[in-house]
């Protein structure tokens, strides 16, 4: 299982789409399970976007997209 971290935000940056609870940002996770879920429907047909389900300490499971995941 990989150890991932959960960005925080500079700065400057705003939450965008999607963001995950304030209370994990900056917080190390274990991933559990990696794979696609099925986002909204565009012009181009249904997309697939990569999420992730991490473990942070004893939270339940968290499902999170890939753009908010770095390297731990």
């Amino acid at each position: 299982m990989d150890l991932v971290r959960v960005k925080t935000l500079g700065r400057d940056e705003k939450l965008g789409s999607r963001p995950p609870g304030t209370l994990i940002m900056g917080k190390t996770a274990t991933v559990e399970i990696a794979g696609l879920i099925n986002g909204a429907a565009s012009a181009d047909g249904d997309s697939m976007t990569p999420a992730y389900y991490i473990r942070i300490g004893d939270l339940p499971p968290i499902l999170i997209y890939e753009e908010w995941l770095e390297s731990a």
